[in-house]
């Protein structure tokens, strides 16, 4: 299947791995290591104009939550924005939630100060270069599938936050943390996604001890902290709608740059189409939104809210920033699954598109960045570093990721994470882990040796440390 292809190709020297030997405690992390995931709820925009719109809403509620993420999900999950409108008192209540969202992020990239080298910062682009370099990221890139957006986004963004509001979704989320089912307050789920001993969080032991506070501010750090609503619209495009979107806006862009470099993007749109085949192209537009947690939230939370229902049920401490947003697109053709119907096509391209636009964000936000662990294990040359992440994640050749060794801080008992080095992706071995990616091999006469993505890069690692991807 052929795509079109904006990648720099860096080229890397192979270096000599140093890993320690997997001991038989590190069998957990061969298998899968248990570590601290952050939390998502995924809702949907539902419009009455959306084509294959069924068809799209029943594959969004099938769709199966991301490994890397803990189910945060809330009883709703679709909601229709076409009766809703904009009130200056939404737009303003809006723009507070971004701005949170703009501080929020800022001190996240303050906290990963100088972990990037010098050799990962872009190269800087000039004239048709520029130009075309711009459009190739932002229509098309085989790992994460960009597509221009010509559609107000910045309404919808305004409208789901209303939505969110409206609903006390901030307060849902604190419910699921907080509350069992018979709504008593409890620390059980914290206990369990923390991987902490069972009496350890208890909140009233940790009020009258240091470390149990500091432990408290653990828990509310890497994992309340890491709490995230992911609002996405759909679309249902033909090859052909899909190429007109793309060549419409590949024009703006190059009359914005010269007007002699609209036959440039012409011929880009034209080489585009060309690679295109027919098929059923789902194109997603999400918003992510934070949970709102800090020092200041944790401790009204605990000395004013824990254990007292009616505070509790008055409080307005509750509420969500907005992070930001990005467009993804995929595409399932019909000649590889003959003997799927097209409901089965669309749902194979919804599953897919949501799993673009999840990796473009998060290699998009630093705030939204996921850990993975990094697995040591024996291969024919030798040992090899792995990870279970793949196209799936956006992964490309050369990316790079830092390794993360955890640790606990003696004095405060928080969660720390050094960087123990850097490891760039293999282009020797990227597993295709997209959904129903083996079923597509398999109809091409095909078959995938691998289930992990190899990294390299010289280091002293083992099982249980993490990886995180950077820029």
């Amino acid at each position: 299947m052929r795509k079109v292809l904006f990648i720099v190709m860096m080229l890397c020297i192979g270096q000599l791995v140093f890993a320690q030997e997997a001991t038989k405690e590190d069998k957990d992390a061969q298998k899968g290591e248990k570590y601290r995931r952050s939390s998502l709820c995924l809702l949907m925009i539902d419009e009455a104009k959306l084509p294959k719109r069924d068809t799209i809403k029943k594959a969004f509620l099938d769709l199966p939550m991301p490994d890397k993420y803990n189910d945060h999900n809330v009883a709703v999950r679709i909601f229709c924005t076409d009766s809703m409108s904009i009130t200056p008192e939404a737009e303003k209540a809006f723009e507070g939630a971004v701005k949170a969202g703009l501080l929020g992020e800022s001190i996240a990239k303050k906290e990963n100060a100088g972990e990037e080298s010098e050799e990962a910062a872009p190269k800087k682009k000039g004239g048709f270069g520029k130009m075309m370099g711009q459009l190739g990221k932002s229509v098309v890139s085989e790992a994460t599938g960009g597509l221009v957006d010509t559609t107000k986004k910045s309404d919808y963004a305004v409208k789901t936050y209303s939505f969110l509001q409206n609903q006390q979704l901030a307060r849902q989320m604190f419910d699921k943390w907080f509350r069992d089912g018979s709504g008593n307050f409890s620390m059980n789920l914290v206990q369990e996604r923390g991987l902490y001993d069972a009496s350890v969080l208890d909140v009233a032991q940790a009020k009258a001890s240091s470390r149990g506070m500091g432990l408290l501010a653990d828990a509310g750090e890497e994992l309340v902290q890491k709490t995230f609503v992911v609002v996405t619209r759909f679309n249902y495009l033909s090859k052909d709608e899909l190429v007109a979107e793309i060549d419409a806006m590949s024009q703006i862009v190059a009359q914005q740059v010269n007007g002699y470099m609209a036959m440039g993007a012409k011929a880009a749109t034209m080489a585009l189409k060309a690679s295109l085949g027919a098929g059923y192209y789902v194109k997603t537009t999400s918003y992510l939104f934070q949970l709102n947690w800090n020092d200041s939230i944790a401790n009204t939370f605990y000395s004013q809210l824990w254990n007292n229902p009616e505070a509790y049920a008055q409080s307005d401490l509750f509420s969500v920033k907005y992070i930001g947003e990005e467009t993804a697109w995929a595409n399932v053709k019909a000649g590889i699954f003959t003997d799927k119907s097209e409901p089965e096509l669309i749902r194979i391209a919804t599953v897919n598109a949501m799993d673009a636009v999840l990796a473009k964000l998060e290699k998009k936000y630093e705030v939204f960045k996921t850990k993975t662990p990094l697995l040591v294990r024996e291969g024919d040359n030798g040992l090899e570093l792995t990870a279970k992440i793949g196209m799936k994640e956006g992964l490309e050749a050369g990316d790079k990721f830092e390794v993360l060794e955890k640790v606990v801080d003696e004095k405060t008992q928080r969660t720390k994470y050094r960087r123990k080095g850097v490891l760039k992706v293999s282009k020797e071995q990227i597993w295709d882990n997209r959904f129903m990616a083996d079923e597509a091999m398999a109809a091409e006469g095909k078959k995938q040796e691998v289930e992990c993505t190899r990294f390299e890069g010289k280091g002293n690692y083992y099982n249980g440390m993490l990886l995180r991807q950077i820029k």
